[in-house]
């Protein structure tokens, strides 16, 4: 009967998920990220009505370029104005706009004018993937001569131009890093600290270097102080997926992606990176639906801007993607048949099985509770044996703990006894002789000095250190963990100073301070200020200090979770 109960359960889980699996592939839950993918999905909807409004306000820029009686310094300026709005927008019209602005300052003869239309123009080639170009574009201008706006362009394009070369070029890639991190470094030295474009530049540089935790404090408090869903507000969210990604924080990754891509298309940006960037993160997170409709969205954008290099970019990834969707699709068509037919058996199943749980319900509903109450008899009785067990444990380590101590130190007594006891018949018969020889002064000098009293108790301290380091060897490597870094007593190897003997005593058991004091010479206030001063520089609780230094060479440490 319980094995006829089983079969129905398990009939009847899978039925339910069964009934799951009929549900759309693609379920979107209430996460951070699936309300930014909604998000993004709204807007690539609207983009139309955001290039309509860049349209239109590129549109008022040719017809103003159109109006009769301007200078050649206003056409120049309108057509820079054009070049920075298609920019990002259409590529090509950008490379024309800004070659015309170039045409127009070498007939106003302006080296100003000519080094600023120059410089947009190797960016623009930059990006196009025309590197051969934009070098050539840049080694013509002189750098030193720029003034100190331009010489900012100047150095940014020859960085950006240098880190695509490495980005796409392998055999290579080490030199045009360097030149990259050179010109990066010379934009550094000549942009204000205080500024949004220094602080962006020096996360960059903090980025490629490797220190993602302080590009990332960086980035991020440049975002909160941008205007959201502005151009730069699309940079720095895709220079933070950037630096998550360098991390492997693949969530952070994605969703910083997905804020930048929402940013460039309310922005109308075509030359975008950060929707490709997004699809390929989502293809290895296995979310292919996505993957496909913003990898397509790329080829799109990146033909209409008309950008080579990032076409042929797009272009390597896109079947991939394409191909993994379409698979997905097929499986997903053959798993609905397998699903729908499934359904149709176990539906038949279901109507017997439930018929039959509930008969059995009931009869599992008492067996559980048979089951929990002897199940908490015997974890009382468990925890009862185990409290019992620890106390035996307990009582048994402090015996043999003390046993060890008792054999090492009887025999070492012993010992000690004898010696001392030869020692003071050496010193009577010396005695004897001078005072049998009348050598009363040398006597005189004898009792009087201390120096034998120094020797034994040298000797005496020497024998406690021995004895004690051979019982405990680890004593002063413990000891020190628990002091505050810096604290830590450095002695030399089989040596106790007065300090550590005061505690090796406590150790042994001796918490009288007046017999620690009479085995160490000194007065009880040097005892009593020698452990105060010890417990000031513990890493532990001050009142418990005690209670670790007695632990020490036990079985089981108490201070072993404490310090790491």
């Amino acid at each position: 009967m319980y094995l006829v109960c089983r079969i129905t359960l398990l009939m009847t889980k899978l039925y339910i998920f069964t009934l799951f699996c009929l549900l759309p592939i693609v379920a979107f839950s209430q996460s951070d990220l699936n309300a930014i993918l909604d998000e993004l999905d709204h807007t690539i909807q609207r983009s139309q009505f955001y290039m309509d409004k860049k349209e239109l306000k590129i549109y008022q820029l040719k017809i103003k370029s159109e109006s009769p009686g301007q200078s050649a310094r206003e056409i120049y300026k309108i057509n820079s104005s054009l070049g920075v709005e298609y920019r990002p927008y259409r590529t090509d019209s950008a490379i024309r706009y800004f070659e015309l602005a170039l045409k127009i300052a070498h007939l106003l003869q302006d080296k100003t004018l000519i080094s600023e239309a120059r410089i947009q123009s190797a960016s623009l080639y930059t990006v196009s993937g025309m590197y051969l170009d934009a070098d050539q574009m840049l080694k013509g201008i002189n750098s030193e001569v720029l003034p100190h706006h331009l010489k900012t362009e100047y150095y940014q394009s020859c960085k950006d131009l240098y880190a695509n070369i490495a980005a796409y070029n392998s055999s290579a890639i080490e030199k045009y890093k360097t030149l990259s991190a050179l010109y990066r470094d010379s934009l550094l030295t000549i942009l204000d600290p205080n500024t949004k474009r220094y602080a962006t530049v020096y996360a960059e540089k903090l980025h490629m270097q490797g220190q993602y935790a302080a590009a990332r404090k960086i980035l991020l408090d440049q975002l909160n102080s941008v205007q959201a869903k502005s151009h730069e507000h699309a940079i720095l969210a895709s220079a933070l997926g950037g630096v998550y990604r360098s991390e492997g924080n693949k969530p952070m990754e994605r969703k910083y992606f997905a804020i930048s891509a929402i940013s460039d298309i309310e922005n109308a940006v075509k030359e975008n990176t950060s929707l490709q960037a997004l699809s390929i993160a989502l293809y290895e997170m296995g979310d292919l639906d996505h993957a496909y409709k913003y990898i397509k969205y790329s080829m799109n954008d990146a033909v209409f801007c008309n950008a080579p290099l990032r076409t042929l970019l797009i272009s390597k990834m896109f079947p991939i993607i394409d191909a993994a969707h379409q698979v997905k699709i097929s499986k997903q068509r053959k798993q609905l048949l397998i699903y729908l037919f499934l359904i149709s058996i176990l539906s038949v199943c279901l109507i017997v099985a439930v018929v039959n749980a509930l008969k059995q319900m009931k009869k599992l509903r008492l067996s559980r509770v048979e089951i929990t109450q002897a199940n908490d008899l015997l974890k009382k009785l468990n925890n009862d044996l185990q409290d019992v067990n620890a106390e035996v444990t307990g009582v048994n380590r402090k015996l043999l703990e003390s046993n060890r101590i008792k054999e090492e130190y009887i025999g070492n007594f012993l010992d000690l006894c004898s010696n001392y006891i030869n020692k003071l018949e050496d010193y009577r018969k010396l005695l004897n002789k001078r005072a049998t020889s009348g050598k009363t002064e040398e006597l005189l000098k004898l009792l009087k000095s201390t120096d034998l009293i120094d020797g034994e108790l040298k000797l005496l301290y020497r024998n406690f250190d021995d004895i004690f380091l051979h019982l405990y060897p680890d004593f002063v490597e413990e000891f020190n963990k628990l002091l505050l870094d810096g604290e830590q007593f450095l002695l030399k190897p089989g040596e106790l100073n007065t300090e550590l003997r005061i505690f090796a005593l406590l150790r042994l058991g001796i918490h009288d301070s007046s017999r620690i004091a009479s085995f160490l010479r000194c007065s009880m206030s040097t005892i009593y200020n020698y452990r105060t001063k010890i417990r000031n520089k513990a890493a532990v609780p001050r009142e418990e200090f005690d209670h670790f230094v007695v632990e020490i060479g036990t079985i089981s440490t108490a201070y072993s979770a404490v310090r790491p």
